[in-house]
């Protein structure tokens, strides 16, 4: 027997997208009931059924258990998870919720200058740096050669920094490129500064950790922004100073070191240059086991280095000594000779650092 024309068939089909969708105990149910229909007075009532009625109930006796098997939520919405998976899940959350604790640092912890810049002063009489006499002189004061110290911008008095008013000047005249190719030998690897940490036994807080200013040489990687990449290893450079700039302490992850002396190397357009650094001092944050922050580094330069240096450039530079002298000459503020003239010009650099290694088999045979 079919439908006659005009006949109107409905099928009602579980919603298996909602919440009052067939329970798993309606499904048992029809499941029963197909079950059942096989059997006694059932199979004859079945056997009546149109075609298209056993296919209907077919169909719905299928999609329950595959909807009951996919945890579609529909049939068991109100199920609770399983004892096993609740505690896994609360397992999870203790492990987020808890604060990170980084790794304890190396017995040695090595950090090479990803960026090197001068200071310069940020308003009249305001500038970063050192108080590298010990004086706090005046402007006309002798033991200053005439020259005011400035003020620190954490208001620190004493501040010899003489250099960062030079800075203008020489953005304006033909070696103003000079701060970029000291950045340009960084990058080249040509010299590496490097800070060396023994003893460090926290990255916020250590009561005594010593400092050694280092050199390092190879070629680095560079990152997208073009700036080195943390985790390299690098050979010492022939012209490592090895200074020692002191045992200090670590406070809120800030160390500050010195006076040391120290003769800095520099390359530019791949020539050697040394600067002669006294009563150098120097500054920094460390971050963690990756990153220097924040660093400074100053001292007094010898007259005699900066006229050496410049004597040096001018054999490919033109008149450039005498360039210098004219710049530095008169700008020169500490260590008075006998006659009163002072024979250092004072200077600070800022830097940046990452961390970096230096070959076992190279950096033992310093003796630090």
């Amino acid at each position: 027997m079919r439908p006659t024309q005009g006949t109107r068939v409905e099928i009602t089909w579980p919603n298996l997208s909602r919440s009052d969708a067939t329970s798993p105990i309606e499904c048992a149910e029809l499941r029963s009931t197909q079950q059942a229909n096989g059997t006694g007075e059932n199979r004859k009532e079945a056997s009546r059924a149109l075609p298209w009625q056993k296919l209907a109930w077919r169909l719905m006796a299928m999609a329950c258990p595959v909807a009951i098997g996919l945890g579609l939520g529909a049939c068991e919405e109100s199920a609770a998870p399983p004892a096993a998976t609740a505690k896994a899940d609360a397992a999870d959350a203790a492990i987020d919720a808890a604060p990170k604790v980084p790794a304890p640092p190396p017995p040695i912890k090595w950090y090479v200058f990803d960026t090197v810049s001068f200071t310069r002063q940020i308003s009249p009489g305001v500038v970063d740096g050192f108080d590298i006499d010990g004086l706090q002189s005046a402007e006309g004061d002798p033991k200053g050669c005439g020259h005011a110290d400035f003020t620190s911008p954490a208001g620190t008095k004493g501040i010899d920094n003489q250099f960062a008013l030079l800075v203008p000047a020489i953005e304006k005249s033909g070696i103003a490129a000079f701060e970029k190719l000291l950045q340009a030998s960084i990058e080249s690897g040509g010299v590496l500064l490097m800070v060396e940490l023994q003893g460090l036994d926290s990255w916020s807080d250590d009561p005594q950790v010593k400092v050694i200013v280092r050199a390092g040489q190879g070629l680095p990687l560079l990152g997208t922004d073009g700036k080195l990449l943390t985790g390299q290893t690098f050979h010492v450079n022939s012209r490592d100073p090895a200074a020692l700039a002191g045992t200090v302490p670590v406070k809120d992850g800030w160390l500050e070191a010195g006076p040391f002396d120290m003769l800095l190397p520099v390359q530019v357009f791949g020539k050697d240059y040394t600067l002669d650094m006294r009563g150098t001092r120097i500054r920094m944050r460390v971050v963690d086991g990756e990153t220097l922050e924040a660093g400074v580094v100053g001292g007094g330069i010898t007259l005699a280095s900066i006229r050496a240096l410049a004597k040096q450039a001018a054999e490919d530079q033109g008149n450039i000594d005498e360039l210098v002298d004219a710049l530095t000459l008169g700008m020169v503020d500490l260590a008075p000779d006998a006659t009163g003239d002072c024979q250092q010009l004072s200077a600070a650099l800022t830097f940046s650092g990452v961390g970096a290694y230096f070959y076992p088999s190279e950096v033992t045979k310093t003796g630090l």
